[in-house]
């Protein structure tokens, strides 16, 4: 018994170093498969100057303190490249001032929203 599994063992090894695909049970990448469709649904990419330029950031899910992240009161636009509503909002815990963008949309300059001119402290898709 304890040979075969050796003998497995191997033959996956040499499978993988020749490129080959072993099979999968479905089960195994279900939640995977879910989280990444569920990702590409939700997908914005922040700069951090007006007009798309400089550093930047792809979200994919909801961002509820940017701090952490290094982009708090930084972002000055962004494109929606998802199929959900994003929304930036001036303070963390989604308060404060706030405005949307929908799927497709991009703004170049978020000085363009009340409140918002450097202060987006956390991101929410819906």
């Amino acid at each position: 018994m304890r040979m075969r599994h050796i003998v497995a063992a191997g033959a996956a090894a040499t499978a993988l170093s020749l490129g080959a695909v072993l099979p999968a049970f479905a089960d195994d990448h279900a939640p995977v498969a879910a989280d990444q469709a569920a990702a590409a649904k939700r997908k914005v990419k922040v700069y951090q100057d007006a007009k798309y330029k400089n550093r930047n950031t792809t979200f994919t899910e909801n961002m509820r303190n940017l701090k952490k992240d290094g982009w708090n009161d930084t972002i000055s636009s962004a494109k929606n490249l998802g199929n959900r509503t994003v929304t930036f909002f001036q303070h963390k815990n989604y308060e404060g001032a706030s405005f949307s963008l929908a799927p497709g949309e991009k703004e170049p300059h978020f000085g363009d929203h009340s409140g918002m001119s450097d202060a987006t402290s956390s991101v929410k898709f819906r």
